[in-house]
């Protein structure tokens, strides 16, 4: 058992980190004494209990892995090429034909351009309605996330400390070295999973062994802010002008920024779950993993559980929130915003508390 741990601290992918779990709870399931069988939750229990409200459901080899929306728009991505779009806030979501039969891992939209990456080096873009295009990137190695802003700065990271870089939202890219050996004494590669692309063009990206790194010059130069043991899965800045941010990843590690990203502090909350996604937002936090989901509304000074049968039997690793406008009056709209989550068996569910 003691061995099976250490061989799954390092992931060649967040799908891994589902497989390397599934290893690990099987023998602590089979080790437990059966016990008498409980009564079946009411009614009443249940709806106090939902936490999400599954949107729809796929197969059960049906896998997403990524998710991003943008006001009533939203792509989610998956295995064998899965690709979802909404353009109603989240209320329906349609397949997409499919592009390729690689696993499709990162999507990014920044104003009609839109990215998505996955294994062998595939990059797909695609502008407004336009047809999806597979685009030579030159790249080889499975790219496990992607980020870009609106002046047309993309980067992609992936396995073994791959950086990517697209000035030109995504049309041609180029690689970015990194002097691995300046951040630990090994010259360990990293394997990267979280990556953000600020506005003003600064960088961050995030994985193995608790590492941050950020470049202020659009991935020019590099330096560490944070470094650790867990592996970190994901990142997020919130967009409202906060400097708040939040990175989480192995067993319940949950970092926080206050500065925009420029140092990282680690906060405390019950879990020791893989942590795979996190969204943040006018004091609010959604974070999702492996059987868990935590909830905060004071921009993560405290988290709540959920006791969701939906959440403790299942993984959701995509999440993003869209922007949903409803007529009020003759001349009003009513917007309101609600927080998705992708993951196990193509399923897209909305966050209700």
């Amino acid at each position: 058992m003691n061995k099976l741990i250490r061989s799954c601290r390092r992931y060649a992918s967040l799908a891994a980190v589902l497989s390397c779990s599934a290893m690990l709870a099987a023998p602590v399931l089979a080790e437990e004494a059966p016990a008498a069988a409980a009564p079946e939750a009411t009614q009443e229990q249940a709806a106090a209990d939902q936490s999400i409200e599954v949107v729809r459901s796929g197969i059960p080899h049906d896998a997403l892995f990524a998710l991003d929306m943008k006001g009533p728009w939203g792509l989610a991505v998956g295995n064998f090429g899965l690709m979802l779009e909404t353009k109603d806030a989240g209320a329906k979501w349609e397949t997409l034909p499919a592009k390729t039969p690689l696993g499709l891992l990162g999507a990014k939209r920044a104003g009609d351009h839109q990215v998505v990456v996955g294994q062998q080096g595939l990059v797909l873009t695609r502008n407004g309605d336009g047809e999806w295009t597979e685009v030579k990137s030159g790249f080889d190695k499975r790219l496990l996330n992607v980020d870009m802003n609106e002046a047309g700065l993309a980067i992609t990271v992936g396995e073994f400390g791959f950086v990517g870089r697209s000035k030109d939202f995504g049309a041609t890219w180029e690689p970015v070295a990194i002097n691995w050996s300046d951040f630990n004494d090994e010259g360990y590669e990293p394997h990267l999973y979280g990556v953000v692309v600020t506005a003003e063009g600064s960088v961050m990206v995030a994985g193995e062994f608790g590492l941050i790194l950020r470049s202020d010059d659009g991935g020019g130069t590099w330096h560490a802010v944070n470094k650790g043991e867990e592996s970190i899965f994901s990142m997020t800045l919130a967009r409202d002008g906060s400097n708040s941010g939040f990175a989480v990843g192995q067993e319940g590690l949950i970092l926080k920024t206050t500065d925009g990203g420029a140092s990282w502090n680690r906060i405390k909350a019950d879990t020791n779950a893989n942590l795979l996604g996190v969204w943040s937002g006018n004091s609010e936090v959604v974070i999702v993993g492996i059987r868990q989901m935590l909830r905060s509304s004071d921009d993560g000074a405290t988290f709540s559980t959920s006791s969701d049968v939906g959440i403790i039997r299942t993984w959701f690793q995509g999440i993003a929130a869209g922007v949903s406008e409803t007529k009020a009056g003759e001349k009003g709209f009513l917007r309101q915003q609600n927080v998705f989550v992708a993951g196990y068996r193509g399923t897209i569910a909305r966050v209700v508390k």
